[in-house]
Parts: C-alpha cells; sequence; structure tokens
C-alpha cells in the first residue's frame, strides 16, 4: 500500500516541529529558572509568529528582512530567553510549512478528477500507475486495502495477492445499493476462503476471491470506462454484492 507519506506530505514537518518543541521544552523542565512563565509564553509567541510567517508569507520582500532583523533583536533582547524564542519560532516555521501542504493536498485530491487511496490525480496515466503500484503492494496483515475514485464512480480492491482477493466496483458510490463484485461463474470450489484485511477477516465463497490476473484486468477495465452501468458477466450486482465488502467500520 502507498505509505502515509504520499497521501499526507504535511506529516514530517509537523513530527519536525514536535520534536523541536520536545526539545524545547525539556530545557525548561531541567534546566529550571525564575522566569520560566517568560520561557513559556515567549515559546508560544514564536511558535504563532512562526506558524503564521510561514503559511501566509509576506506582502513585500523588503518586509522580510525586516522580520529577521525583528527576529534576532527579540532573540538578544530575551537574554537566557532567547532560546525559547529560538525553539518556538523554528517549530513554528515546520507548522506553517505543514499547514501549507495540508491545505494544498486538501485542494488537490478535492479539485483532482481520480484519486487511489485518497492522493488525487490530475491525469489517467498518473492514477493508473500509482493504482498498479498500491496492488501489487497489498499487504492482508497490515492493511490490504485499494481504492481507486474517478468522481462519484469506485473501485475496490480487499485482501493480499498471496491469499486471494475481492473485487468491487460501482459506477455511483452514493447508491449503497448499486454495488457489483467480480466473481467467477466456474473452477472454484466449495470451501471458504479467509481474506483479509488488517484486522478484518471474512470467510467468502471461492467464486468471489481473486488472483492477481483478474484484479488487474477488472482494474484496467475500470479505467477504460469507470461510469460503466451495464458491466459484463463476471459482475454480480444487488444487495449481496455490496455485502461482501470489507470495510473497518
Amino acid at each position: 500500500m502507498m505509505g502515509n507519506n504520499r497521501r499526507r506530505p504535511w506529516i514530517g514537518a509537523l513530527i519536525f516541529s514536535g520534536l523541536v518543541l520536545m526539545g524545547t521544552i525539556s530545557i525548561m523542565v531541567f534546566v529550571p529558572t525564575e522566569q520560566v512563565l517568560l520561557e513559556a509564553g515567549v515559546m508560544i509567541a514564536g511558535l504563532l509568529a512562526g506558524a503564521v510567517l510561514v503559511r501566509f508569507g509576506v506582502p513585500r520582500r523588503w518586509i522580510g528582512s525586516v522580520v529577521l532583523v525583528l527576529f534576532i533583536a527579540a532573540w538578544f533582547a530575551l537574554g537566557t530567553a532567547g532560546y525559547a524564542w529560538f525553539g518556538g519560532f523554528l517549530a513554528g516555521t515546520s507548522v506553517g510549512v505543514a499547514w501549507g501542504r495540508f491545505v494544498a493536498n486538501r485542494t488537490v485530491e478535492t479539485e483532482a478528477p481520480w484519486a487511489v487511496d485518497e492522493q488525487g490525480f490530475r491525469n489517467a496515466a498518473e492514477a493508473r500507475l500509482a493504482a498498479d503500484a498500491a496492488l501489487r503492494s497489498l499487504d492482508g496483515k497490515k492493511h490490504g486495502r485499494l481504492t481507486v475514485r474517478r468522481g462519484s464512480a469506485r473501485f475496490e480492491v480487499a485482501g493480499d495477492p498471496g491469499l486471494g482477493m475481492l473485487c468491487h466496483r460501482n459506477a455511483d458510490a452514493r447508491n449503497e445499493g448499486s454495488w457489483a463484485v467480480l466473481a467467477r461463474s466456474a473452477g472454484a470450489g466449495d470451501a471458504s476462503v479467509e481474506v483479509p484485511m488488517g484486522e478484518v477477516k471474512a470467510l467468502m465463497p471461492p467464486r468471489l476471491v481473486h488472483d492477481m490476473a483478474a484484479v488487474e484486468s477488472a482494474l484496467a477495465e475500470f479505467f477504460r470506462n469507470p461510469e460503466a452501468l451495464s458491466l459484463g458477466p463476471e459482475w454480480e450486482t444487488g444487495s449481496d454484492a455490496g455485502a461482501t465488502r470489507l470495510t473497518m467500520d
């Protein structure tokens, strides 16, 4: 499955900010002074200033130089509490970076015509590459789920390539009763097959459990015509089809 960093490009900056704050607070705790309240207030002020400055920027280039001078002047003016100002401001700049990336990522995901595991893509070719990679890296023990979106159409895979996978699609996911499940008409045994998806596991009829080749073919078909209302005989529809979906709910 695609890593969280691809779906959440802001998480790294947020982690760095947290580490800086923890380091600054550790100095306050383990090297206490009589001005701890001042240091805490200065750290919070630096955090807010850094976050707002990086997130929204400055309207004129020369203002950036003024801000830099003021930052250094405040650092020295605060004396021994200057470390708290520096730590808070450094953490704040990372928060500002994370804030901007989060907003940009949400905007792309909202506007992008395609999405793979909630990551937006502006064309089918990029989305197809991401979906193929995510499908090949499915791991039923960890998560074992792939979701592809095109408008209101959905394509879902749950399971593990080595153990078998379930495959569903829908031209309009707002209609819960119109899901279709990929099924084999012949060659399946009678014994139920356990399909894993992280902590969720389910026993499924073997005709609904597929190997990589069958799922790759179904994925390619979805990319050719995601909003198709009329599907081939390999797709079963009806209320039972939706009931075979594995979800984390």
